[in-house]
């Protein structure tokens, strides 16, 4: 059973978004993921002085946006582009998944959506193989505490967050517990009432509403699909990051610098 330490893990920022600690899993070798050293969240253009004033204190010294150029221009990370951060993106207007087609197309059921979802998962690996081999790269070179975020810090933060932990060794368990906090840390219908439409989400408006709530929520299948499938694809997530470059030298640098 994984301990529900959703309070010790959720920063106290009064415009944080899903903004948390991942520390303190069990991983590698009896070894534990270090606290302050890497965390998760959704969107941080609504962070007040205050709260920029609390990430200085903890000396964040890299910030890894997955967002595409649309939401980047439209809710920009003022903080972290205008602090010693490192902070970085890139210029794309990807979509998770084929979001945009199946809603013009119609979405019938929850189940529905669900499919969608777990599909778009089993690619994130891939369609964010740039960023995810960047956020490594930083990880594997000791430039933490480290951020990696999206606008509702749950699909592509998500599977980012369930790449690192993986290679940490932490349980699948404790991986898919760390996914689904999100539904807890966050009221994602009213979080991402405050993102600017988006006109390639125009067909989403028609789609009933309890199926629209899949879409939003963080579901165990969803993670589990990711890593399912980078399984089948690549055969380990360690074999994923071989193909992007990494050495195993380099992955012992990362487990050296995010673990006790």
């Amino acid at each position: 059973m994984i301990k529900d330490d959703m309070a010790e893990r959720l920063l106290p920022l009064e415009g944080g978004v899903n903004f948390r600690d991942m520390g303190g899993y069990c991983a590698h070798g009896g070894r534990k993921v270090k606290w302050r050293h890497l965390y998760r969240s959704g969107t941080m253009s609504r962070l007040t002085a205050e709260d920029r004033e609390h990430l200085n204190q903890r000396g964040i010294r890299t910030v890894i946006d997955f967002r595409s150029q649309t939401e980047q221009v439209n809710e920009p990370n003022d903080w972290a582009m205008t602090s010693d951060t490192g902070y970085w993106s890139r210029q794309h207007d990807e979509m998770f998944g084929n979001l945009a087609t199946m809603a013009k197309d119609g979405i019938a059921s929850v189940a529905d959506a669900e499919a969608i979802m777990e599909a778009g998962f089993r690619q994130l690996p891939f369609q964010q193989a740039e960023a995810y081999a960047q956020m490594f790269r930083r990880l594997a070179g000791g430039i933490v505490p480290a951020v990696i975020h999206c606008t509702a810090g749950k699909d592509r933060t998500g599977g980012g967050a369930a790449l690192i932990l993986a290679v940490l060794g932490v349980p699948r368990e404790a991986i898919i517990s760390d996914f689904v906090m999100t539904e807890r840390a966050v009221d994602l219908a009213k979080a991402l009432q405050h993102r600017k439409p988006d006109p390639r989400y125009t067909d989403f408006a028609r789609i009933d509403p309890e199926v629209r709530r899949a879409f939003s929520a963080a579901r165990p299948g969803f993670i589990t699909a990711l890593l399912d499938g980078l399984e089948k694809e690549c055969g380990s997530v360690e074999n994923y990051l071989s193909d992007l470059g990494f050495t195993p030298s380099d992955l012992d640098d990362l487990r050296g610098h995010l673990l006790d």
